[in-house]
């Protein structure tokens, strides 16, 4: 693959990324562009240009790209082909600020209230609250359509909340993802320029960096309680770093972590390799249980896949991570060791078909008829953009936050 053409692909699915997000909840395009950096960008960069880094590949560049090019455009050719973007900035007129604080006080009651309940040790609770734990940044969403003070002040609340929590766990994805969110639903209401919009996202990069160059630091100080949590002890560990560094940026420790982080070749590689020369394929056994799993409950399904569990890690790749760590192998993955290589492109297009109805379906029969509906589209799709959650993360959410959005749209709309 040559640098140009891979740097003109970038910029080009960046710049529609932008310009989309003027019209439209842009979570489609985001999806295109994180798989196609995680993928492709990064993995490029690290066979290319990090030696460091590409110690630990699994496989050689070109027998990982003869699977990912193709797969990845069969994946996107399903989302694309029927994707049918609707123009919303003028539909956002119509939600009045009322119906916008209604709606977002009763998402962040609800959700502080599963987290009191948890924090009180009531049983089975935790497979709630993560779902229920999201209910309050899209409650937040929605006081962009009501701007009062007090509003503002409970926005600014939530989202200091979010920053608190990356700080206290030093996982920052939450915090990155939401914001992000967050921003296009302020795009959308009050219609930034493409230069604005460009210029965030770009911005946010010497952030990532940033907290990449320090994050591993940062938890073995915080979490053995060496330093306190907070700002100031991520500002202090960087300045402590930036001082004895003298690698040029690009070569600079922060710019190798945050493409090693970006990179999902290694997943993916090792399936490659482990599949099926060691394992064979699952000819869709795993695919049908991930189904079942996400559709019935656990009283009836014993063997329901548990989210974070390593045991599928493991089997499909041949390594075996620590107790502390959860890995998947993503959706290329799984669609590769259930199908095959050519029945994995086929299977990849159909889930770009379905995941592209499902957004239309919900834009037409929900965010039409009742334009405040658009703050849900990132609580049904925020897993469907990370490139490292597998196939049933990706369902599973989808369909437990449709659940919630109904009985919560019901008790709305009924009292």
């Amino acid at each position: 693959m040559n640098e140009i053409v891979l740097f003109t692909v970038a910029i080009l699915i960046y710049l529609l990324f932008i310009w989309k997000s003027g019209k439209v909840f842009p979570i489609l395009y985001l999806f295109l562009f994180v798989y196609f950096i995680q993928y492709v960008f990064s993995v490029y960069l690290i066979y290319s240009e990090y030696p460091v880094l590409r110690k630990q590949m699994p496989i050689q560049q070109e027998q990982l790209f003869e699977f990912v090019l193709p797969a990845l455009f069969f994946l996107f050719a399903g989302v694309f082909v029927f994707n049918r973007d609707i123009d919303l900035r003028d539909l956002l007129k119509k939600i009045t600020p009322h119906q916008a604080a209604t709606l977002g006080n009763i998402l962040i009651a609800v959700s502080y209230f599963f987290e009191i309940v948890e924090a009180i040790g009531a049983p089975g609770i935790k497979s709630i609250t993560s779902f229920t734990y999201y209910l309050k940044l899209i409650g937040g969403m929605c006081y962009v359509f009501a701007p009062s003070t007090k509003n503002i002040v409970i926005l600014l609340l939530v989202y200091l909340d979010l920053i608190r929590t990356a700080l206290s766990g030093g996982i920052f994805i939450d915090f990155f993802v939401w914001s992000t969110y967050l921003f296009f639903v302020v795009c959308l209401k009050y219609k930034f320029s493409f230069f604005i919009r460009s210029t965030f996202i770009l911005l946010a990069i010497p952030v990532l960096i940033f907290i990449q160059s320090v994050k591993q630091e940062y938890r073995d100080a915080t979490w053995s309680g060496k330093k306190e949590v907070g700002v100031e002890s991520l500002a202090d560990l960087a300045s402590s770093k930036k001082n004895s560094e003298n690698d040029p940026f690009a070569k600079s420790e922060g710019v190798v972590r945050t493409v090693g982080r970006l990179n999902q070749g290694w997943h993916l590689g090792k399936v490659l390799k482990w599949v099926p020369s060691r394992q064979p394929f699952a000819d869709g056994e795993d695919f049908f249980g991930d189904l079942a799993g996400t559709i019935l409950p656990r009283i009836f399904f014993a063997d329901k896949k548990v989210i974070g569990g390593q045991d599928k890690f493991y089997k499909y790749t041949g390594h075996k991570l620590s107790t502390s760590t959860s890995m998947t192998i993503g959706v290329l993955g799984d669609f590769y060791i259930n199908f095959g290589r050519w029945g994995s492109f086929l299977g990849l297009f159909i889930f770009g078909v379905v995941i592209s109805k499902l957004l239309n379906l919900f834009i037409s029969r929900h965010v039409l008829l009742d334009p405040i509906n658009i703050i849900w589209i990132p609580f049904l799709f925020s897993y469907l953009v990370r490139a490292n959650n597998d196939f049933y993360i990706v369902i599973n959410s989808f369909v437990k936050g449709y659940l919630i959005f109904l009985v919560i749209n019901f008790f709305r709309k009924k009292f």
